[in-house]
């Protein structure tokens, strides 16, 4: 199905990947790659998806976390089918801010709703579109709230959790990734971010030309 190459960048809150994400984009269009950025929940060119996380990250909405889990499941849905699966066939290569492993993270172990029980919700909305490279920017919780915070007041719904929360969120990525080794790549987010930059670059141009 997929004749591009399809990037996921996963984290917690403050980590840099919206930062990263632009960077990286420069950089391969640099170096001649058809690029196309996008995030989740939501999706660039994808409105749907985008009036669906309008609801989940609503401060005033009251969504319950099984609902919650649904609601990305429903954004990724539409977005895999109308902007992801359609570009990879064209042969570009996909940058995603967070995909499904964001949701085995937050939801299903953050929310205690269980991996398993979100793998099962999800596995119809991936549609079997999977990454072929994740890079996971570790970074300790409270340092990437004290980031988040310092650069943004309109705090959403999802920025307003427990530590304790989002440090549960860390060990299931640590934990994916120490069982995926060959999909899931760890980046030391707390690095200088030029650092961090061209560690993530470099692991990309390596993987792209092994494929």
């Amino acid at each position: 199905m997929q004749k591009g190459f399809f990037i996921v960048l996963e984290g917690v809150e403050g980590t840099g990947k919206g930062t990263l994400s632009l960077y990286l984009e420069r950089e391969l269009k640099a170096r001649n790659f058809k690029v196309f950025t996008t995030r989740e929940p939501g999706g660039k060119n994808c409105p749907v998806a985008e009036k669906i996380r309008e609801i989940i990250l609503d401060k005033d909405s009251n969504v319950l976390p099984l609902t919650e889990a649904y609601l990305f499941a429903a954004s990724r849905a539409q977005h895999v089918r109308e902007v992801i699966i359609p570009r990879l066939e064209k042969g570009e290569i996909i940058i995603c801010e967070r995909y499904v492993y964001a949701s085995y993270a937050y939801q299903g172990v953050g929310r205690e709703i269980g991996i398993e029980n979100i793998k099962n919700i999800n596995a119809l909305a991936v549609n079997g579109c999977l990454p072929d490279l994740v890079i996971y920017l570790d970074l300790d919780p409270k340092i990437g709230l004290e980031r988040k915070f310092k650069a943004r007041q309109d705090l959403d719904r999802m920025d307003q959790e427990t530590i304790d929360f989002y440090n549960k969120v860390r060990s299931a990525y640590l934990k994916f990734a120490k069982e995926n080794p060959s999909l899931i790549k760890i980046v030391d987010a707390s690095r200088p971010l030029e650092e961090v930059k061209q560690m993530v670059l470099d692991l990309i141009l390596k993987k792209i030309k092994k494929n």
